[in-house]
């Protein structure tokens, strides 16, 4: 069994740091784990992607050409990814930044808008990451806010403590 999973963005929404919590965490769980980030020309506001496989077996290339999971955050990344997405893909949608299309694989969630009323924008890539979790049993949604307490040390607590309840609205919201 694997799971080919994209998360796509622009950067500076966290693309990179859930993909990379999400493929730390899921080292207790799956045999064989890639995790292949992607940056445009710029950092920050340019696009960003990240490609996850987890496998119970050898991964022949960290490289997909489709993908059976996706948080996708905006909508240039919806528009290079959605012809990428299997028939069976459950894709994570930020309806804040996306516009609605029919396709019945897309669950969107409004992600900028319930992270701004928990407090700062920057939790809806967290509120994804739960929505995804709670739909496909990747990992331990454990795991995931024990990462986080170890990523957001120090000053950075209270990040940490906005970011988890973030992830479990997402859950809620699944």
């Amino acid at each position: 069994m694997n799971r080919r999973i994209i998360i796509a963005g622009s950067g500076g929404q966290g693309v990179m740091l859930i993909g990379r919590m999400l493929a730390k965490t899921a080292m207790n769980v799956w045999n064989h784990i890639t995790f292949f980030p992607a940056y445009g020309a710029e950092v920050r506001g340019g696009t960003s992607n990240c490609q996850i496989v987890l496998s119970s077996e050898e991964i022949s290339s960290p490289l997909s050409e489709m993908f059976n999971c996706a948080i996708i955050m905006n909508q240039q990344s919806l528009e290079r990814f959605l012809p990428k997405l299997t028939d069976n893909c459950k894709a994570i949608i930020n309806g804040s930044l996306c516009e609605p299309n029919p396709d019945t694989r897309l669950n969107y969630i409004e992600a900028t808008h319930v992270a701004l009323r928990l407090g700062d924008k920057r939790a809806a890539n967290f509120v994804l990451l739960g929505a995804l979790l709670a739909s496909e049993k990747l990992v331990d949604p454990a795991g995931i806010e024990s990462e986080m307490q170890n990523t957001f040390t120090g000053n950075k607590k209270k990040a940490a403590d906005l970011n988890i309840i973030a992830f479990r609205e997402g859950m809620k919201l699944a």
